[in-house]
């Protein structure tokens, strides 16, 4: 069960101070968009009416009386990253206008449920000669091609970063280990995703995103991309988060040729371990003793069934070559066979290099298997199977 660390029940006094500023959100929101436009274009009214979800993700998590000290300041510094973000990119886009055409082609999406191999996947695809994923230390230092001395400069403080938030919470770096120089999910680089809700309740901003359609926040993923490797653009882009696999139209909206991999497993493993993800980062933003896990159980249900559901209709309406599908089992019994396959699918070709790829990926050495069980969430297989009543799992390929 994850606890609160020392260092971070410290800092929870520390900063405590600082929990007067939830009286006034609003005011918040407005000093940190001031901030990052400081020297900057300023954003347009399309960019400010994108963001402005991000004003009600601060109010919920404001109005939230549980919220520790360092739950506050992280939401703060979590939601001005992404104001940021945006700054960044329109002001360099102002600045050089080429990288407007930069190439962004056949991107590969990687999608599915935690815990169904999406990593694994996504990792193998990314690293085949020629392709690449968005790296860590590049989302949260959004800009052009630095120097080799200023990237590693860059990287080595993001890994000083990143290993603090292993100290404040060892639970969330053994489920999602923060690495600087490693590919990370494409929701850093966005503004909005359900995942936000891990921090703690956010029930406003869940109904607003359930609503909304996210097609300009993936048109500025791809202008943050043509950003990210200006002149060096690769010949693929592979991109992963588990939301994504309900945004399948905004996605092509904002990529029309994008491709698809959809993980599946069973329903039961990926739920339970989406809510000890939530548990694990509740941790280090609500106060100790204060974690409702039956609330995260039951929202959790909802966004993973709920979000695979609208997958599913979305998916009846594209080509069968768009998505790929990956049965989780045929990728642990055989998963050469399985990912080659998967290259032959996106016109990849495997060699040499993908074979080094896949044996470090499954060099274990070290690793602690992940604990997670549905009754701590008040779940049964039960609920989760008629939550997910209209979910299949796809034959074997094996």
């Amino acid at each position: 069960m994850p606890q609160a660390t020392p260092l971070l029940r410290l800092l929870n006094v520390l900063l405590a101070p600082g929990m007067r500023t939830r009286k006034d959100p609003d005011a918040v929101f407005e000093r940190l968009l001031q901030e990052v436009q400081e020297g900057r274009v300023p954003l347009g009214a399309d960019d400010l009416a994108a963001l402005d979800g991000l004003r009600l993700l601060l109010a919920d998590h404001a109005a939230n009386p549980d919220l520790s000290g360092m739950g506050w300041m992280s939401t703060q510094q979590q939601i001005r990253e992404r104001l940021d973000n945006r700054a960044v990119v329109r002001d360099i886009q102002a600045k050089h206008p080429e990288v407007r055409d930069e190439p962004v082609t056949a991107p590969v999406f990687v999608v599915g449920l935690p815990r169904t191999g999406t990593t694994l996947t996504y990792n193998l695809i990314s690293r085949s000669p020629g392709n690449r994923g968005p790296k860590l230390w590049e989302m949260t230092n959004l800009g052009l091609p630095r120097p080799e001395a200023e990237r590693e400069k860059l990287i080595a403080q993001a890994r000083k970063r990143f290993a603090t938030v292993a100290k404040l919470s060892p639970a969330w770096a053994h489920l999602h280990p923060l690495v600087a120089d490693s590919e990370e999910e494409d929701f850093m680089l966005r503004a909005h995703t359900e995942m936000f809700a891990t921090w703690g309740p956010a029930p406003r901003y869940l109904d607003y995103v359930a609503d909304a359609d996210l097609t300009a926040d993936f048109l500025f993923l791809r202008d943050a991309l043509q950003v990210i490797a200006a002149g060096e653009a690769p010949d693929r882009w592979v991109l992963k988060h588990p939301m994504d696999l309900w945004r399948l139209p905004e996605i092509l909206r904002a990529f029309p040729d994008a491709r698809f991999v959809w993980t599946h497993r069973a329903p039961g493993a990926a739920v339970a371990s989406g809510c000890s993800m939530a548990e694990a980062t509740h941790t280090m933003y609500i106060k100790p003793g204060r974690i409702d896990l039956a609330r995260i159980g039951q929202e959790w249900l909802g966004i993973s069934a709920g979000g695979v559901e609208r997958a599913i209709k979305l998916r009846e309406q594209l080509p069968d070559s768009t998505v790929v599908d990956v049965l989780y089992d045929d990728l642990l019994a055989d998963p050469k066979t399985v990912l080659r396959g998967v290259f032959d699918r996106l016109d990849l070709t495997w060699g040499e290099q993908d074979d080094a790829n896949l044996a470090a990926s499954l060099d274990r050495t070290g690793h602690r298997p992940h604990a997670y069980t549905l009754e701590r969430y008040a779940l049964t297989e039960a609920k989760v199977a008629e939550a997910f009543a209209s979910y299949n799992l796809p034959p074997s390929t094996l």
